[in-house]
């Protein structure tokens, strides 16, 4: 087994201004002989150890983990698994990156003083395994149960204060992972617990909407759009035996956001009507934990009333264990806008992380999983 360890320069420049008697310096370790993908630096975060590690799923896939902890701190900590989005990017944090997931993740892990886990999916980053746009939604999905588990079962971790945090898509594994385990609580971002036909359509007539569509065109397109997502994902047929049964409904294919010849936003056909096939609001009912759901105001990748459905759900199971916070001008990157017609555009936007960041770690707070 491999064993590096490299002190992070930003750490020992904190170190240097603070002149703390113990200040501990952070350091970056490898722990297995997982290669890297590429000639890149390790990630090296200010105040936090960072450990480089794998998980192995099988014969055939390794995939990369990151884990970071306060520089320094001994003992048991409480944790966060971070379920990422749906397209094929790495969650590895570059040093130069500024946009708004990589802004939201940096602070968060350096701010909140637990334990963070993330895992690069196959094919992505330095994981190793089926190509991430061949992936589908059940493969991707007991790759994240395998990284709760691994994450439940280190020994610095404190297995009582485990939360995940659900982003996008992740949004939408995180209470089926949830619903199978006794949590600390889950959060999560620009997601909902609707279907994801019901999600694929909003999606679809919101960019029609903000895309300035013909008022005309626009209610006979809905209904074209609906129709073919209801044989693509309710039924289970391709795109080309849609188009070949119906070739006037197979046109709409190429007019939907995200498409290409056997992908959609970058994924597999499975992978999606595999996704139409889950039952996340019955998997948000037998959530045991505190839940918190954010949404951006002008997030148009998700709607309001589907983040409310999660909070309603819950909170029939169990008064008052969920709250929905909404975070004014956000979209879904973090960035915000004068308007959701600008968020669409994305003209004239904002990096604005701190409301979201403040709000989780209040949050944690509250539960008990991080001091105040």
């Amino acid at each position: 087994m491999i064993h590096l360890v490299q002190l992070g320069p930003s750490a020992l420049l904190v170190c240097a201004v603070l002149v703390a008697p113990q200040c501990a310096v952070a350091a970056t370790s490898v722990v297995g002989d997982l290669p890297r993908a590429a000639d890149r630096p390790l990630e090296s975060l200010p105040g936090v150890d960072t450990e480089y590690g794998e998980l192995r799923i099988g014969s055939d896939t390794r995939l990369r983990t990151i884990v970071t902890r306060p520089a320094g701190v001994q003992g048991r900590l409480p944790a966060v698994l971070f379920v990422q989005w749906l397209s094929c990017d790495s969650i590895e944090i570059r040093p130069d990156a500024t946009d708004g997931w990589t802004t939201m993740l940096r602070r968060l892990i350096t701010d909140s003083g637990v334990l963070w886990q993330r895992v690069d999916k196959s094919g992505v980053g330095d994981s190793q395994g089926p190509k991430c746009s061949e992936l589908d939604y059940e493969t991707e999905l007991a790759q994240h149960r395998a990284a709760l588990r691994q994450l439940l079962n280190r020994p610095g971790v404190d297995p009582r204060r485990v939360v995940i945090f659900g982003a996008s898509m992740g949004s939408n594994m995180a209470p089926i992972l949830a619903a199978e385990q006794d949590l600390a609580g889950v959060v999560v971002w620009g997601g909902g617990a609707t279907t994801w036909y019901e999600r694929t359509l909003r999606f679809e007539r919101n960019a029609l909407e903000l895309g300035d569509t013909d008022p005309a065109k626009l209610a006979p397109e809905v209904s074209a759009r609906a129709a073919f997502l209801a044989r693509y994902l309710i039924q289970g047929l391709s795109p080309t035996s849609i188009a070949a049964s119906d070739p006037q409904l197979g046109k709409v294919w190429s007019r939907m956001v995200g498409t290409s010849g056997q992908t959609h936003y970058g994924r597999p056909f499975a992978f999606h009507q595999q996704a139409q096939r889950q039952n996340w609001t019955g998997a948000w009912a037998r959530v045991r934990a505190p839940v918190l759901a954010l949404y951006g105001e002008f997030d148009w990748f998700e709607t309001r009333d589907a983040a409310e459905l999660i909070v309603d759900v819950v909170n029939r199971t169990r008064a008052d264990a969920a709250a929905l916070s909404v975070v004014p001008g956000l979209d879904h990157h973090f960035v915000r806008y004068a308007n959701r017609r600008d968020a669409y555009r994305e003209t004239g936007g904002t990096v604005a992380t701190d409301p979201v960041v403040q709000a989780m770690l209040a949050w944690l707070a509250r539960i008990g999983v991080r001091r105040p």
